[in-house]
């Protein structure tokens, strides 16, 4: 399945604000659902390419991508590419992009890369309007 990312709309026909039962019909499996951290207070639910965080409403706030994902952005494919590229891309468009040791942060564009060892990009997330507030 391939997701073109959507700034603070969506990835692919996933759009913020769904619900679990609306997600998961779009994508046809049943994730498992965990709590991301102990102090969690709303599960989060795994798919083998993405877990999907929700709000305590119970309405998509974010999606963490990784491989097998097929995830794009304005046409160009982000996981397991060279993470040189994928940052390069964005600092061609977002001039205030933040960057530490472990990836990107656009606020601009609602996205995030991470690489844990800054060679391939390893993950995207895609979050919300607020999502960081």
């Amino acid at each position: 399945m391939k997701f073109e990312i959507k700034p603070y709309v969506g990835v692919g026909m996933i759009k913020f604000g769904m619900t679990d039962n609306k997600i998961q019909e779009i994508l046809q499996i049943e994730p498992e659902k965990f709590k991301k951290s102990p102090l969690s207070d709303v599960l989060t639910d795994a798919y083998p390419f993405c877990h999907v965080y929700y709000k305590e409403n119970g309405n998509c706030e974010a999606i963490e991508f990784f491989e097998p994902a097929d995830v794009t952005f304005q046409g160009n494919t982000l996981i397991g590419i060279p993470y040189e590229k994928v940052n390069r891309l964005f600092k061609e468009l977002d001039s205030l992009l933040e960057e530490d040791e472990t990836g990107i942060i656009s606020f601009k564009y609602g996205v995030s890369i991470y690489s844990s060892d800054l060679q391939s990009v390893e993950g995207v997330l895609v979050f919300e309007e607020g999502y960081y507030d």
